[in-house]
């Protein structure tokens, strides 16, 4: 479609330099039609997120952001954790996908978020195992949106592979 557009522009004397597509999912699994096309815009492809493994863009493992938050508090009772994270933290994107995932805890969910606050229940309905979970511990969260996601904060720091080590920051640009 862009490329007959182009062809129309051009065919009516508008000059067009280059044809560019965007989309994550077309660059990571580009067609066998992109004769013409001159640039790519993939949009997250860098990061990726929970949306794109959704429609086959990636696997869960190629997801490279993660929000990191806090326990605040157990409730056994609701079978609940209370987490720092709300959607000041994470963006209210893909709520009924659980806005994201905890793939290094697979059993646990993202049920409600609040504005700075976040509560978790177990997966399956089963009794959360809070031990496991201590008040003040971390958890790691690849959100649905990344984009959405990584624009609520200024800074995101890249980690070296043992997950821990800062290697950089890079200040996230505001505004258009």
């Amino acid at each position: 479609m862009t490329l007959s557009f182009a062809a129309k522009l051009r065919a009516a004397g508008i000059e067009v330099p280059s044809v560019g597509v965007g989309s994550t999912p077309t660059c990571s699994c580009p067609p066998a039609h992109l004769d013409g096309i001159d640039e790519m815009h993939p949009g997250n492809f860098v990061y990726y997120d929970m949306m794109q493994t959704t429609i086959g863009a990636c696997a869960p493992t190629d997801v490279a952001v993660r929000v990191l938050t806090r326990v605040l508090g157990h409730y056994p009772k609701t079978n609940m954790l209370l987490v720092d994270m709300g959607w000041t933290g994470v963006s209210a994107q893909g709520k009924e996908h659980g806005y994201g995932a905890f793939l290094d805890e697979p059993t646990l969910k993202l049920k409600v978020l609040k504005q700075e606050a976040g509560e978790v229940e177990s997966a399956d309905g089963s009794p959360i195992d809070f031990s496991k979970y201590p008040i003040g511990s971390i958890l790691a969260f690849a959100p649905w949106h990344s984009c959405a996601a990584t624009h609520q904060h200024a800074n995101i720091h890249v980690l070296a592979q043992d997950r821990e080590t800062i290697t950089e920051s890079w200040r996230i640009c505001k505004g258009w």
